[in-house]
């Protein structure tokens, strides 16, 4: 009874038609490229792929929708350095383009459509700089008599 259970189970899956896989491009990057779901073939137009084996690379790719990336890297020395771009056209219909630089100062993009940071209000510009003109000045409570017998935070 198991038998016929668990055959009738695999012929059942072996005849569906459900395709949990995106589809294969056919390995090459010349025309390949995966629909995204959308059903539409959208071939990669071009790729480049060079890594010369010293620590450093270089990347591209442009697809036929319009999507194009590239990125120069350098992996010799402290750690990985690398500059790079991308750009695509969002579902509205902005196009979207976003150059970054990666290096031991962490990850850092450029791009019109990234939002700015509201500015810094006066008080805490005039706080920033107190503390520089006064390093020695930490701001940590100490109650006390060094504190001129009245205790709390020296500003």
């Amino acid at each position: 009874m198991k038998f016929v259970i668990v055959s009738t189970i695999l012929v059942g899956l072996a005849m569906a038609e459900v395709n949990y896989l995106p589809p294969r491009s056919g390995g090459d990057y010349s025309g390949g490229g995966y629909s995204g779901g959308s059903g539409r073939h959208i071939p990669i137009v071009r790729y480049v792929n060079n890594n010369p084996g010293d620590g450093t690379y270089n990347w591209l790719y442009e697809t036929g929708n319009g999507i194009n990336a590239d990125e120069t890297g350098d992996a010799r020395g402290d750690g990985t350095k690398a500059n790079g771009q991308f750009s695509y056209t969002s579902p509205e219909g902005q196009r979207i383009n976003l150059q970054y630089t990666a290096d031991e100062n962490g990850f850092r993009p450029v791009g019109s459509h990234i939002p700015t940071p509201p500015p810094i209000p006066e008080a805490i510009l005039r706080s920033i700089e107190y503390n520089r003109a006064h390093p020695n000045e930490d701001g940590q409570y100490r109650p006390g008599a060094d504190e001129g017998g009245s205790g709390g935070y020296r500003y």
